[in-house]
């Protein structure tokens, strides 16, 4: 047997690691030894092989194998001086793993091949813990078999991480992660495995637990996140949400666990935040509604936006009960979906990127209708909204002054409605784009304004022009109890004259309410007690019988 193969330099490289595997062979009679951490992890014959270049072809991924072929061949031509590659290989237990392989050849006086001489690094490996928490990461989901074991997976997100970092900073919300990772750890049973996810997002492997088990153990979590305390004593509150899968009876495999597992947290969030939802065929129908809604939408965006519509529900000036212009609402009918609302298609728009192209599309929509209903109908204020993600786009500011050129529009016709003050991250930048666009003309307002303190400190930051108070406090005004709400609007609708800022009540359902918010000095009124959001044709109707009234009154 070659000296090569037995010698104390091979042993102690072969035991150095259980992720690194090493291998020799002699080109003269085509024998190989590999460390026995190798041959184990990968199920070989054995530590020698004969012709072992096909016997390790054959626990190549089959996608990967041209390019292990092509690489190992041009070592041994001598086209290349190493052997250098990464592809995916067949271990023990049937998974392929990705691996790292190095080599090369030593040759003799003559030139000729005669040692080959490599070592091999699971990849997969590097990644086995989170350098953040030191918790297993996903990779180690390949070794578990989730069809031959019970048990009950949980994913368990943080919701609204992104405000806390606002909040609180990067190091922070390091710190928060660190710390909630340890009591997840502290509160499993014997036998569970914690991994760290994604971001904020822990998965809980319950081996041999019920559902009992699993819903303690929650509701264990949500009391400790409720007050962390970190190192230099503060407190942070977090809220939590969760997924629930059952394996095998749901998932057998950890794809299917995973993606399961993702739509169950995903519903939690946006349906029952707080909870822990496990996975139903309610929620797989939902998902699927969000895949076909997803393919729908962007269809029409390629289609020149066909089954998008803007309509309109007008603005009333209290003083006379006239309409003095309207808000411009994005309304969609798919060719599979058709009763999508607002809030389930905008929200996809949001999700996958499509909204800014929409959005520009609105804008343009909004302002050539108040060109061409300037001309019959005289000047009108047309608002449209946009999202704070939209703004962040570059081109927002020479896009808006450029679409009000085209048409020929005077821009203080034209309302910008800012909807979730309350994600503005960089309100000073912000303040520069609007202040820009008020010079140009444009008018600015706050939609939505009273729902949470973070309104109102935007108030100190960005140049606006209107202020939209809140429907939830409006409608309910004329009911017993409500007088609350009435010295909050009212003490907002003072705010804004003493700031200098134009007012619109929103969410005016019925007479009794339009009576008591027509003594309140708003600037405009909105909501169903003048008619809902209508078709471009319908309130072109209701112009036509207001500028009739308005003639009747004249004579």
């Amino acid at each position: 047997m070659s000296d090569v193969f037995n010698n104390e330099l091979f042993e102690a490289f072969a035991a150095a690691s259980d992720n690194v595997y090493i291998y020799v062979c002699d080109m003269k009679t085509d024998i190989s030894r590999w460390s026995k951490a190798g041959v184990d992890y990968f199920g070989l014959e054995g530590e020698y092989l004969k012709d072992a270049a096909n016997v390790w072809a054959r626990h190549i991924h089959p996608d990967d194998l041209v390019v292990y072929t092509e690489d190992i061949t041009g070592v041994f031509s001598g086209k290349k001086k190493y052997h250098d590659c990464q592809y995916r290989a067949r271990n023990a237990s049937g998974t392929y793993v990705w691996v790292e392989c190095k080599g090369s050849v030593i040759r003799d006086a003559e030139g000729n091949p005669i040692i080959f001489a490599g070592l091999m690094t699971r990849i997969d490996g590097q990644s086995k813990y989170d350098s953040l928490t030191g918790l297993l990461t996903t990779q180690e989901m390949h070794y578990f078999d989730f069809a031959s074991q019970s048990g009950i997976a949980l994913l368990i997100g943080m919701d609204g991480f992104r405000k806390i970092i606002s909040n609180y900073g990067y190091n922070t919300g390091d710190e928060i992660l660190i710390k909630f990772s340890r009591e997840i750890s502290g509160l499993c049973n014997p036998g569970w495995k914690v991994l760290r996810f994604s971001g904020d997002e822990f998965l809980v492997l319950a081996f041999g637990s019920d559902l009992q088990e699993v819903t303690d153990f929650y509701e264990k979590i949500c009391g400790e996140a409720d007050i962390l305390k970190l190192e230099d004593g503060r407190k942070v509150g977090i809220s939590i949400s969760a997924g629930g899968v059952l394996f095998p009876q749901d998932a057998d495999s950890r794809e299917v666990l995973i993606n399961k597992l993702e739509h169950s947290l995903e519903y939690a969030k946006n349906n029952r935040r707080g909870s822990l939802v496990f996975f139903s065929e309610e929620i797989a129908a939902k998902h699927e509604r969000g895949l076909v809604l997803r393919e729908d939408l962007k269809q029409s965006i390629k289609n020149d936006f066909k089954g998008f519509e803007l309509f309109f529900q007008p603005f009333i000036n209290p003083d006379v009960g006239t309409i003095a212009g309207c808000e411009c609402l994005l309304r969609w009918k798919g060719e599979r979906i058709k009763d999508s609302y607002p809030m389930e298609f905008i929200k996809v728009l949001e999700d996958y990127g499509d909204i800014n192209e929409v959005g520009f599309w609105v804008m343009e929509q909004a302002i050539r209708q108040q060109a061409a209903w300037r001309d019959i109908y005289g000047e009108l204020q047309v608002s449209f909204n946009v999202s704070y993600q939209q703004l962040l786009d570059e081109t927002f500011e020479e896009r808006a002054i450029s679409c009000a050129e085209k048409y020929g529009v005077n821009p203080k016709y034209i309302i910008i409605e800012l909807t979730e003050s309350c994600q503005v991250e960089a309100p000073k930048e912000l303040a520069a784009m609007f202040g820009r666009l008020r010079e140009h003309g444009f008018k600015i307002a706050l939609d939505d304004f009273g729902t949470a303190y973070a309104s109102m400190e935007m108030l100190k930051w960005l140049p606006v022009d209107y202020i939209k108070v809140e429907h939830s406090f409006i409608r309910e005004l004329a009911q017993p109890g409500h007088d609350v709400d009435y010295v909050i609007v009212d003490s907002l609708l003072e705010m804004c004259r003493r700031l200098g800022y134009h007012s619109i009540i929103e969410g005016v359902e019925d007479g009794k309410v339009a009576d008591i918010v027509g003594d309140l000095n708003a600037t405009l009124l909105q909501g169903y007690h003048y008619s809902r959001p209508v078709c471009r044709k319908d309130f072109e109707r209701l112009l036509d019988e207001d500028r009739e009234l308005c003639e009747g009154h004249s004579k």
